[in-house]
C-alpha cells in the first residue's frame, strides 16, 4: 500500500518534531531549534588562545527573546574586502531571524575557508522579578486612575440624563 503524498511528509514533519534537538544541533545546518537558556556557539578556530587580532565583524542582533553579539575573524588568506564585511553585517542585521541567518552565514564562510574564528554569544532576556512595594504603588495608581475614570463616567452620565 502506498502513503499518499500528504501523509508522507506529515509523518516526517510529526516525527522530527517529536526528536528532542540539543543547543548545539540547532547551529547544524538543517535543523532549526532556539536553546531555551543563554548559548554560545563557536566557529572555525575554538582555542581561544589561537585567536589574535581584533575581529573583522562584530555586531549585535537579536531573534525571539535572545541579544546576541557575534564576533568574527577572517582568515589572512580571506579574499574578502571590508566593504563586504560591511555588507554581511548590514545583512545580518536586517534579518528577522538573525541567529538562523548568523548560523547559515558562519557555516558557509567556514565551509570555504574564509572564517578563521567566530562566536556568536546570546544571552535570554529576562525580566527582573517585580518589587513587591512597587507593584503595590502601581496597583494604588492603577486603582486611583480606575476610580477617577469611574467617577467621570458617573458625572457625565448624570449631566446627559438631566433634563435640560
Amino acid at each position: 500500500m502506498r502513503m499518499s503524498r500528504i501523509v508522507a511528509p506529515l509523518l516526517a514533519a510529526i516525527g522530527a518534531q517529536a526528536l528532542p534537538v540539543s543547543e548545539a544541533a540547532a547551529q547544524i545546518p538543517g535543523l532549526y531549534s532556539l536553546p531555551q537558556s543563554d548559548f554560545v556557539w563557536n566557529w572555525g578556530t575554538t582555542d581561544l588562545e589561537r585567536r589574535r587580532g581584533a575581529a573583522d565583524i562584530s555586531m549585535h542582533g537579536g531573534e525571539a527573546q535572545f541579544q546576541c553579539e557575534l564576533n568574527a575573524q577572517m582568515r589572512a588568506s580571506s579574499t574578502m574586502t571590508t566593504t563586504e564585511y560591511r555588507q554581511l553585517e548590514q545583512d545580518l542585521s536586517t534579518r528577522l531571524d538573525f541567529i538562523y541567518a548568523t548560523s547559515e552565514a558562519m557555516n558557509y564562510l567556514e565551509q570555504n575557508r574564509v572564517l578563521e574564528w567566530a562566536m556568536l554569544d546570546c544571552k535570554k532576556y529576562q525580566e527582573a522579578p517585580p518589587d513587591e512595594a512597587e507593584s503595590a504603588e502601581r496597583e494604588a495608581r492603577a486603582r486611583e486612575k480606575m476610580q477617577r475614570e469611574l467617577d467621570r463616567r458617573r458625572a457625565r452620565d448624570a449631566r446627559d440624563a438631566a433634563p435640560e
